[in-house]
């Protein structure tokens, strides 16, 4: 029986680049659960720890509008455009998906004036109605995002790994290098 071995450089190559797309999914994943803990929180422990939740809250959205939009930007100016050209077949999976970028993005902003609101209503009339709508917002921001990591797991990364020759793989990991080192600008 003769057993066929597997080209070293096209299964590097994937890794690399998938690893340098799934690092962006994890922190993202791990501040979604920290949002969601602390929208628990705001719910159940009251007034007391509200300070502490909503700091926490508002760290995560610091994360978001900041880190995150960096790696949206990477999937809009390289990726997406890369596997457009590369897999037409991918457009209508591309195009919902950078939709939901921008589902993301206006969600973010609601967000944000939810959460100010609660800070600035503290202790006022309709305080309940406001820290529950940061509630929903929040929470439809994980849910959100959880399916928006998911969706692209289940389609783009896995067309990386299986359709792209190693030379487009290596290509496609240089160009998302070179937009992290300049910071999405080109």
């Amino acid at each position: 029986m003769v057993q066929l071995k597997k080209n070293p450089e096209k299964s590097q190559t994937s890794k690399e680049v998938v690893r340098l797309l799934e690092r962006g999914h994890a922190d993202t994943l791990q501040k979604i659960s920290q949002l969601e803990k602390a929208l628990l929180n705001l719910r159940f422990e009251g007034k007391p720890s509200l300070g502490k939740n909503l700091r926490q809250a508002e760290e995560v959205l610091d994360f978001l509008r900041n880190q995150l939009m960096k790696h949206i930007r990477i999937e809009e100016k390289v990726i997406f455009p890369f596997l457009s050209a590369h897999i037409p077949k991918l457009e209508s999976v591309i195009h919902l998906l950078e939709g939901e970028h921008d589902e993301f993005r206006k969600n973010v902003e609601d967000f944000c004036f939810e959460l100010e609101a609660v800070s600035k209503a503290k202790a006022g009339l309709g305080f309940g109605r406001t820290l529950e709508r940061a509630q929903e917002t929040g929470t439809y921001l994980v849910y959100l995002l959880r399916n928006h990591i998911r969706a692209e797991h289940q389609s783009v990364y896995k067309v990386i790994h299986s359709e792209l020759r190693p030379d487009e793989k290596k290509e496609l990991a240089r160009r998302i290098t070179e937009c992290k080192t300049h910071g999405g600008s080109k």
